[in-house]
């Protein structure tokens, strides 16, 4: 059975009403950590201090383009690279989140440190998710680098999008498999990939009119010049909410359909 998607999003907002503190607050919490985190990794990362130089070419009339260094050299570069996965662990504090608001279970702030209770398997699954979108990117990048060079123009850029879809289609099957993984400590990273895989056959379209039903409250925040900004961090939580609960309602007609089948978790 395929979950309804008004239904799905009168759901999330029901569970939002009721969540307690308000998914808003928790949301500009976990927005105001990423943007310190972000700033800071662009410092040490060294491309602050590019874009300043840029900048500042700019306001004479020269256009230029520097090269960012990493602040305070290797111990820098590794400072920068905790920072991002501090960033990433914490996407995971919010996926978490989401799932106890949709469950209307207790849920606030300290969900969003939780991410690093699970800390080696969110690095692992990251890092196998990555992987596998960067395989999937070569069915574009392969052929459309071979043809640049071969002819010396950039038309294959724009010839190749079709090359996209696989990629795109790919992601949406790896849909759920952090929120598999949350569910489920005693599976593996790779289990949880693969059983995504299986839960999403036949639902990749409904989540992409899912992700597509958002379309107007994104465009209505770049429309809004402040309160657009306020608007965002409502909609993203109200995103984060309605796909925690597309991925429950599928795992739990998964779990009762096919469940002789699937692999144990």
């Amino acid at each position: 059975m395929k979950p309804d998607r008004k239904q799905l999003k009168r759901e999330a907002r029901d569970a939002m009403r009721q969540a307690r503190p308000a998914p808003f607050w928790v949301t500009l919490v976990l927005v105001g950590i990423m943007l310190v985190l972000g700033v800071l990794t662009r410092s040490l990362d060294g491309t602050l201090d590019a874009v300043r130089t840029m900048y500042a070419a700019a306001r004479e009339g020269v256009l230029v383009y520097v090269e960012p260094v990493p602040t305070g050299g290797f111990v820098g570069g590794l400072l920068s690279m905790a920072l991002q996965v501090m960033t990433m662990v914490m996407g995971v504090g919010f996926t978490l989140y989401a799932l106890r608001v949709w469950r209307r279970e207790r849920a606030g702030c300290g969900d969003l440190f939780d991410g690093f209770g699970v800390f080696l398997r969110a690095i692992w699954i990251h890092l196998l998710l990555t992987l596998l979108m960067m395989m999937w990117s070569l069915v574009y990048m392969l052929p459309v680098t071979s043809l640049i060079i071969m002819t010396g123009q950039t038309w294959p850029l724009l010839a190749g999008l079709p090359l996209l879809a696989p990629g795109v289609v790919a992601s949406y099957a790896y849909r759920l498999a952090v929120y598999l993984m949350l569910d489920n400590p005693g599976a593996s990273c790779w289990h949880c990939i693969r059983l995504s895989r299986q839960i999403m056959r036949g639902h990749k379209w409904q989540a992409f009119v899912l992700d597509l039903s958002f379309l107007g409250w994104l465009l209505l925040c770049v429309a809004l010049p402040v309160v657009g900004l306020i608007l965002l961090v409502w909609v993203e939580a109200y995103m984060q909410v309605t796909n925690a609960g597309f991925y429950c309602k599928l795992a739990e007609d998964f779990a009762g359909r096919i469940a002789a089948d699937a692999p144990p978790v």
